[in-house]
C-alpha cells in the first residue's frame, strides 16, 4: 500500500462528491413518473401521508436552496429527507401496483371519474340543446312580430341577406 490513510482517501472522495453534485434542484417531474399517484392516495391513506411529506421536504428544500445556498449542512439534510420520501413513494407505489385489491379499487374510481366525465358532457350537452331550443323560439316569436306589422316576405328576406 502507498501509506495513504483512510481519512485522506475519505477527504479525496467528498472533494470529488463536491465538483459533481450541481446543487440545482431543477424540475422534479412527479406527474410524469407518479401519474397515477392522485388514484392510488385515494385507495390507500400511508401513500397520500407520504406524499403529503414529500411535497412539504421539497417546499423546504427549495427555501434552503434557495436563502441558505446547497453547501449548507441543512440543506444537505434536507436533500436526504427529499430523496428519502421519494424513494418510499416509489416503493410504496410498486406495493400497490401489484395489489389485487387495490388495483380493483383502482378500476372502480376511473370508471367512477369515467361516468361523471360522461355525465356532465351530457349534461352540458342538455344544457345546449335547451339554449338552441330558446333561442329558436325566439327567432319564431321574433318573425310572427315581424310579420304582424304586414311587411313583406321579400323585406323580411333582405333584412336576413343585410343581417349575415
Amino acid at each position: 500500500m502507498l501509506g495513504t490513510s483512510l481519512s485522506d482517501l475519505m477527504n479525496a472522495m467528498v472533494c470529488r462528491l463536491d465538483d459533481i453534485q450541481t446543487g440545482d434542484i431543477g424540475f422534479i417531474p412527479e406527474e410524469r413518473h407518479w401519474h397515477f399517484i392522485r388514484l392510488y392516495m385515494q385507495v390507500d391513506p400511508i401513500l397520500a401521508q407520504l406524499y403529503k411529506q414529500y411535497c412539504e421536504a421539497k417546499d423546504h428544500l427549495g427555501k434552503l436552496l434557495a436563502y441558505t445556498g446547497a453547501n449548507d449542512p441543512m440543506t444537505e439534510i434536507a436533500w436526504d429527507m427529499h430523496d428519502s420520501l421519494r424513494s418510499a413513494i416509489e416503493t410504496r407505489l410498486l406495493e400497490l401496483r401489484d395489489d389485487p385489491q387495490v388495483a380493483q379499487q383502482i378500476k372502480t374510481l376511473q370508471q367512477e371519474q369515467f361516468n361523471r366525465s360522461e355525465e356532465a358532457v351530457r349534461l352540458q350537452r342538455e344544457k345546449d340543446n335547451a339554449a338552441s331550443i330558446d333561442h329558436l323560439i325566439a327567432f319564431m316569436l321574433w318573425v310572427s312580430l315581424v310579420m304582424k306589422d304586414h311587411q313583406n316576405l321579400w323585406d323580411l328576406r333582405a333584412d336576413f341577406c343585410q343581417a349575415s
